[in-house]
């Protein structure tokens, strides 16, 4: 049997979208978990060098990004596939992934981290892994870090009106992409899906958010299929 480990944080989209991934392949795995203070003292850094994660070691070899995990993935356990072996269609997937991973995850970062009314609750979810009286002090710091990249990216420096309104716009984008298929490339689900579910999985319990989403019936429906097929 294959030895995997996925090295995550918790809470990452990222390191839900290859969770999700390895649950629908039908492939067990471990969690090494990395806590807020572990990621501060650099101690996954054996493990990945550049500090990002998800990392994914598999039969000793580590790959680390979500994108090469799911490549490296699909070439080992090609069944069920969530690649198109249609170019077109690959095409389309790649480039709706990157916009979930580029785009996207720039909003789950505002609007959890940025709204107050969700940042108490983001602090406890960072933190849920530490321990002591750094989860006290990290879970009010935490999501003022992580809203930094945010800021720093621009969309952090929007006002809450405006990054909704562009939000909105998004779920738009994937009701028109749905159409009435069931996924969003092909007749199966496939990476596309998974990416863009795990950001938008991220940001749907904000009130505002979740009423968009409600008024979207197929949205709302093809979050739920994903969610099954993967969770």
């Amino acid at each position: 049997m294959t030895a995997i480990t996925l090295w995550q944080f918790e809470v990452s989209p990222y390191c839900d979208k290859i969770r999700r991934l390895l649950r629908y392949k039908g492939q067990p795995f471990q969690i090494r978990e990395v806590s807020i203070a572990d990621a501060i003292a650099s101690k996954h850094k054996a493990i990945s060098p550049t500090g990002k994660l998800p990392a994914l070691e598999i039969d000793g070899r580590v790959i680390i990004d979500s994108t090469d995990i799911a490549y490296a993935l699909e070439q080992r356990f090609p069944d069920p596939p969530v690649i198109p072996k249609d170019p077109k269609a690959k095409a389309l997937m790649h480039v709706i992934e990157d916009w979930a991973d580029e785009s996207l995850y720039f909003y789950e970062i505002a609007i959890r981290c940025g709204f107050p009314e969700n940042a108490a609750q983001r602090g406890r979810d960072l933190t849920a892994h530490d321990t002591g009286f750094m989860k006290a002090i990290l879970a009010s710091q935490a999501p003022k870090a992580v809203m930094k990249i945010a800021q720093t990216q621009g969309i952090g420096r929007k006002d809450k009106a405006t990054i909704l309104s562009e939000t909105e716009r998004h779920l738009d984008a994937i009701a028109g992409l749905l159409g009435s298929n069931p996924w969003l490339v092909g007749d199966h689900l496939s990476l596309a899906d998974l990416a863009v579910f795990a950001q938008v999985n991220c940001f749907r319990p904000d009130a505002s958010v979740g009423a968009m989403i409600t008024a979207r019936p197929g949205v709302d429906a093809w979050l739920t299929r994903v969610d099954e097929a993967t969770g």
